[in-house]
């Protein structure tokens, strides 16, 4: 199966274990990622949503 990498709390599939891991930041809630913009507090759990919204 090419979605072996299941989370154990929802049991969602992913291809990669670094999908997996990005996943798992959901059930945390921990936000890493804070915005760029020197005005801006936001921060967010993934960095591509952070990209997102800098642009």
């Amino acid at each position: 199966n090419a979605r072996r990498h299941v989370c154990e709390i929802c049991h969602k599939r992913f291809n990669r274990p670094s999908s997996l891991r990005t996943h798992q930041s959901v059930h945390t809630g921990f936000r890493s990622y804070l915005c760029l913009h020197p005005d801006c507090d936001k921060m967010f759990t993934v960095a591509s949503n952070m990209r997102r919204h800098f642009r």
